[in-house]
């Protein structure tokens, strides 16, 4: 064995997502949904805060769809074959003394 290590390529890359506020607006509309439940003529009529939700909800849920999927198709499509090279060590099996 030579004292030189060689480095090689890493066979994988991690793709991170993009940056979002669907979750957020999620959030948001869920928030709006459960306010027409309970949040009766606060201001606006009940409905307001649960049809507005649910559009913020809906948007929101789309929102992620797409970018998930646009995400997930430009992952490159093949990956070559990696193969860890572990050491050959030999071993003995232990004695008893």
């Amino acid at each position: 064995m030579s004292d030189k290590q060689e480095i090689i390529e890493p066979t994988e890359t991690i793709q991170l997502p993009a940056p979002s506020w669907g979750p957020a607006f999620l959030a948001l509309g869920v928030m709006g949904m459960l306010a027409g439940l309970f949040a009766n003529d606060f201001m606006f009529p009940a409905w307001v805060y649960g049809v507005t939700g649910f559009i913020i909800f809906v948007l929101a849920i789309r929102s992620m769809s797409k970018k998930g999927s646009r995400a997930f198709y430009s992952l490159p499509r093949e990956q070559g074959d990696a193969r860890a090279e572990l050491p050959v060590e030999s071993f003995s099996a232990p004695t008893h003394e």
